[in-house]
């Protein structure tokens, strides 16, 4: 993995991800997190290959951007996103913005796009706890992983039955291979 590309990648998502949230602006970490992770998902199951090679990880409150703080701070920087705090009722949240600069950003190409697009109808109405409530019930790879394990997110793309022949199937190999090396 090309770690310069990826991140710029994943960075290009993140600012499409602003920009095409309502008034180029996202609150939450959550729904930032989950829009990031839905848009990989919907830009495989149109296309059948990656959105961005960036790591994906297991969060308490579900799929996460892995090294946010570095991709973050690479955008705030370079002057492309502007973070500040917003209000959720008497708490205290993270609104992400796009700045003039961020705004003159090319967009991503048009499938790339489109699969964005996808991810923001599908989180935009929805809080942050409800998108958590949705990745714990249906996300297979963060419901098998333990904290700060990157996801193998594309397994849940699988029905439940396909899910359980290729998680039978990576055992019966690992049995031959820890019986091979033994």
């Amino acid at each position: 993995m090309n770690e310069i590309h990826d991140a710029d990648k994943a960075r290009r998502v993140i600012l499409e991800i602003i920009r095409q949230s309502a008034g180029d602006r996202i609150e939450g970490k959550t729904k930032l997190f989950k829009a990031f992770y839905f848009a990989h998902l919907f830009y495989a199951q149109d296309k059948t290959s990656y959105l961005s090679e960036w790591p994906i990880v297991r969060m308490p409150n579900g799929p996460g951007i892995d090294d946010f703080p570095m991709l973050l701070g690479w955008l705030c920087r370079q002057g492309f996103v502007r973070v500040e705090p917003c209000s959720v009722g008497p708490y205290t949240s993270t609104s992400y913005s796009l700045t003039e600069q961020g705004l003159r950003e090319p967009p991503l190409p048009a499938s790339e796009l489109a699969a964005v697009r996808k991810a923001i109808d599908f989180v935009s109405d929805k809080s942050g706890a409800q998108l958590s409530d949705i990745t714990h019930e249906y996300s297979k790879s963060w419901n098998d992983a333990q904290d700060g394990e990157e996801l193998p997110i594309y397994l849940d793309l699988l029905s439940d039955e396909d899910y359980q022949k290729s998680k039978s199937a990576a055992q019966e190999i690992g049995g031959q291979l820890r019986e091979a090396w033994g």
